[in-house]
């Protein structure tokens, strides 16, 4: 379980399993290497159009993704070890306490800016998405002209433009059904009827994507928003509760005027007790309905590990900020249509302001899933699609009285409606 710590020296964490994290857009922050920032899918997605036709489910909360700061305080430290988690808990996980000296919280938010601002600058450059705006403008000009299936390797083959920048292209131009993958061969793609049928010149397909998806000024002005983030994403990795001064971190991306959101495993009630500044929105996971679900689930590393979820829950009502319980969903293992009816009354005696069905995301590490479930069922088994996830909130809706207010199909996210007047809009306006 990578817990003998050949990775802390005197309460210090080793440049070694610093290594392991930085081969990827991770980015270790402070002295102390027990804290990180990492850009999320949707972040990048945003540079791309700079408009909310790309942005994350937490767009319904006024959230804007290119502005965002994903992050964790305690990213190698937590009490959980969960089925659908895609970290790699098997080897970078250093405990379930926090057992290294703790950084100061505003040199911490200096650097995790700082890292961001270096991110952005550097590795998603604004030329990367000028230059994918021009070649989106360049595929559909040359389909409406060549009409018939197309792949990735052909299409860089006429235009003369890499494989890698022709699928970013490409796979923006299918997410807004632009293209169209062939159901038979996913690798193929052709355009859009409507576009074919009504469009004949590259500046009538400009005038397209200037409408529909994009411009430059968009992109430009996205790319200058984000080196200034205003929300803080505190649940990157790990349980950020351990971290001890986890209430002077909310307080410094207060002082800056950032948002922020919490997402807790739901274990730390004494640490939710005692702080007293909130964040923005504070995200409880409730990963299952009963005790033996639970313990399958998450994989607890603490004795009574249930119970401590259970005094969370009872604790949300009387917390003064806006409080979120979230299922993360993995099929036939922590929901169904029957245990649905388990959740409505955990819900319904918590009394959050909203409640949140998220499916699992099937990436990473989050792929040894049937390793740590010790399953011979296909991997695909536990993967809700938003179809089922839906046919089971509605089911939820019914049973609980709490309607839906907000459904993401690509985030495979659909937001509830409990504490809260679903007439009002839930947009976050201050810190």
């Amino acid at each position: 379980m990578g817990m003998d710590n050949q990775y802390i020296v005197n309460n210090k964490i080793t440049n070694e399993f610093v290594e392991k994290y930085t081969k990827t857009l991770y980015r270790i922050v402070g002295p102390n290497k027990h804290s990180a920032i990492k850009p999320c899918h949707w972040l990048e997605q945003r540079l791309m159009t700079g408009r909310d036709n790309r942005n994350c489910y937490k767009g319904v909360f006024g959230i804007q993704s290119h502005r965002c700061l994903q992050n964790t305080p305690s990213m190698p430290f937590c009490n959980h070890q969960c089925v659908f988690c895609w970290r790699d808990i098997e080897l970078g996980t250093l405990g379930s306490e926090f057992i290294v000296d703790p950084d100061e919280p505003k040199e911490l938010v200096d650097e995790m800016i700082r890292h961001h601002q270096d991110i952005i600058k550097n590795h998603l450059p604004l030329r990367r998405y000028l230059d994918n705006y021009e070649i989106m403008i360049d595929i559909i000009h040359f389909m409406l002209y060549n009409p018939g299936k197309h792949t990735i390797k052909s299409l860089s083959r006429e235009l003369h433009i890499s494989s890698n920048k022709i699928e970013r292209a490409v796979n923006l131009l299918k997410n807004q059904k632009f293209l169209h993958s062939q159901p038979s061969t996913l690798n193929q793609y052709v355009l859009d009827g409507d576009i074919s049928c009504c469009i004949d010149s590259r500046e009538e397909v400009e005038k397209l994507i200037n409408l529909e998806l994009t411009d430059p000024d968009n992109i430009m002005a996205a790319h200058g928003e984000a080196m200034n983030p205003n929300h803080a994403a505190i649940s990157l990795d790990g349980e950020p509760l351990l971290f001890p001064k986890i209430n002077g971190l909310v307080g410094e991306f207060r002082n800056r005027r950032m948002t922020s959101f919490i997402v807790t495993n739901s274990t730390m009630t004494k640490v939710i007790e005692n702080m007293d500044i909130l964040p923005s929105q504070f995200y409880f996971t409730l990963a299952a309905p009963n005790k033996k679900i639970y313990q399958k689930t998450c994989r607890p590393m603490i004795k009574e590990g249930w119970n401590r979820v259970l005094d969370t829950m009872n604790l949300i009502e009387s917390l003064d900020c806006r409080t979120l319980i979230r299922l993360t969903a993995v099929k036939d293992l922590n929901i169904n249509e029957t245990i649905i009816k388990e959740y409505a009354k955990i819900i319904e005696k918590a009394n959050p302001n909203f409640f949140e069905i998220k499916g699992f995301t099937l990436q990473a590490k989050a792929l040894l899933i049937k390793e740590r479930l010790k399953s011979e069922l296909p991997l695909q088994e536990y993967f809700p699609d938003f179809d089922y996830l839906h046919k089971i909130a509605l089911k939820f809706q019914e049973i609980s009285g709490f309607p839906i207010i907000y459904a993401n199909e690509t985030s495979r996210d659909i937001l509830f409606a409990v504490n809260w007047d679903k007439d009002v809009n839930p947009i976050i306006k201050e810190p």
